[in-house]
């Protein structure tokens, strides 16, 4: 898990027992992971599109989804799909006019 899920993950803690939050009262704690790992990947999700020029800065996750238009999903691929360097030409390519061409 990482930091920001364990962030979340206290965060509650301290809602749902108070100030005394311990991680003994908490009967499944599998789940209780789970749903800070889900709150963690929203915010990286809101943050990358807000990136990408989607939402505003105070906007939810939900807010900055509804601003996506509809043919986004061939955008999204795009978007988030891993990139490729381009190589370059070997030298003796650039130094060739008709290759160049």
């Amino acid at each position: 898990m990482n930091y920001v899920a364990n962030i979340y993950r206290a965060a509650i803690l301290r809602a749902v027992f108070g100030p005394a939050a311990s991680e003994l009262k908490v009967h499944d704690m599998a789940r209780l992971n789970q749903f800070a790992e889900h709150l963690a990947d929203c915010e990286a999700a809101r943050s990358a599109m807000h990136a990408k020029g989607y939402g505003r800065n105070a906007s939810s996750f939900v807010e900055v989804v509804r601003d996506i238009p509809d043919n986004a999903p061939s955008m999204l691929k795009r978007m988030f799909a891993p990139r490729t360097l381009i190589g370059y030409p070997s030298l003796g390519e650039v130094h060739d006019v008709w290759s160049a061409r």
